[in-house]
């Protein structure tokens, strides 16, 4: 097959879950089918990254959009009923090369990745189009609207979130296939049940690449929470974890160290290094060494939906996982067993404190937890049963209808 595969954000860091998943769809469908590749980028791509991408892809395009256009964008989007992300990364010229690579490279079969990536596959139906609807943005930003605190965005994300409201679903019916993680995100997107178009198709990680190496030590009262810290939902995580969770370990543990790794720390996340027991990374060259010489892996996370690439790269590396239950969705980990929920603060810290205060009870819950994204989250698993999926929509010449 000659696909083409469209994303609102070039594949650009490679600790970025988004960025992770859209390389590694590209790296997967290469094996077998001629891959194209286009995507909206705010900066010039690093040279070495085009590299990495081209010895994938038939063809790359890339078209700069900086933020200073998207924000006249979402400011124009103001006065109308379209989710203000839409806007966000509308670009009449990036459609227009959509359409010029599906002409030019008889592209048998389209895929949208992300909700804001559907306005340039939309309306074309000549030929098969998949969206993923990953994470559920209704999802997303009703929990960003409920538990931020502060004022302006609070209206920002409740007003982003009645945008929403039935938006997904009514997209969604104008391909031939919607893809979403979990039923929590179809529940979210189409609570009555109306589409008739839904695979579900979660992301995967490269099991193998986050192994320990031998003799890897870890050091002992380490907790690690890896992700974008360009993320505003991997922000208030971490000021949750530090301000409501943390403190409860500290009074029995006070030694416990906190390591945040990714990219791109708010100066709310920076501050937190004032305490010598926390450390800021940054962005990193690899996480991996991280997870490797952590104790004990954590997600607190509150406001994101869908998959949580950090819980399954955690237990990949051998890190035993306390997480949140909005972090074990998309994932649907064995709880007690491969991976510990805290549905309170209190409850979380226990967890934590159970951990480091047990060491065999760490190594079972760890080995749980990579036989579990062994058995099921290898990037393999998913994508294989995707690949099945597209071979039936082209061999069926499927288009969509609205």
């Amino acid at each position: 097959m000659r696909l083409l595969f469209v994303t609102y954000r070039f594949p650009v860091y490679p600790g970025d879950a988004s960025s992770n998943t859209v390389f590694n769809l590209v790296k997967y469908f290469s094996r077998s089918h001629e891959v194209s590749l286009v995507g909206l980028a705010p900066a010039p791509v690093p040279a070495e990254r085009l590299e990495s991408l081209s010895r994938y892809c038939r063809r790359i395009e890339v078209l700069e959009w900086p933020k200073w256009r998207s924000a006249i964008n979402a400011v124009r989007g103001l006065a109308s009923s379209t989710p203000l992300q839409m806007w966000y990364f509308r670009s009449d010229a990036f459609a227009e090369k959509v359409k010029q690579v599906i002409a030019e490279e008889r592209i048998d079969l389209a895929y949208g990745y992300h909700l804001r990536s559907s306005q340039y596959l939309s309306e074309l139906e000549t030929l098969p189009r998949v969206i993923a609807l990953q994470p559920a943005q209704i999802l997303h930003f009703g929990r960003r609207h409920k538990l931020t605190r502060n004022p302006v965005l609070r209206t920002i994300y409740g007003m982003e979130y009645r945008r929403l409201m039935g938006y997904e679903a009514e997209l969604a019916q104008k391909f031939d296939s919607c893809l979403l993680i979990s039923e929590m995100d179809r529940n979210a997107i189409d609570p009555k049940g109306d589409l008739r178009n839904v695979f579900f198709n979660p992301h995967g990680t490269d099991v193998e690449s986050f192994a320990p190496p031998r003799g890897a030590v870890r050091e002992e009262g380490t907790l690690v929470f890896c992700g974008s810290m360009a993320m505003d939902t991997n922000v208030d995580a971490v000021l949750h974890f530090s301000k409501d969770i943390l403190p409860l370990v500290w009074a029995k543990r006070p030694e416990t160290r906190f390591v945040v790794v990714g990219r791109n720390p708010a100066r709310s996340v920076l501050k937190l290094t004032e305490d010598r027991r926390i450390t800021v990374t940054g962005l990193v060259d690899d996480v991996r060494p991280y997870l490797w010489r952590g104790t004990v892996g954590v997600d607190p996370i509150r406001m994101a939906a869908g998959m949580q690439n950090k819980v399954i790269e955690g237990m990949a590396a051998g890190l035993p996982m306390v997480i949140s239950p909005e972090a074990n969705e998309g994932i649907r980990a064995p709880e007690g067993s491969a991976v510990l929920i805290g549905r309170t603060p209190e409850a979380f810290a226990d967890h934590v404190l159970q951990l480091l205060g047990d060491p065999s009870r760490a190594r079972a819950v760890a080995k749980e937890g990579l036989m579990f994204v062994q058995k099921q989250w290898s990037w393999e698993h998913h994508f294989s049963c995707l690949e099945r999926h597209f071979d039936s929509l082209v061999s069926e010449g499927a288009c969509a209808r609205v």
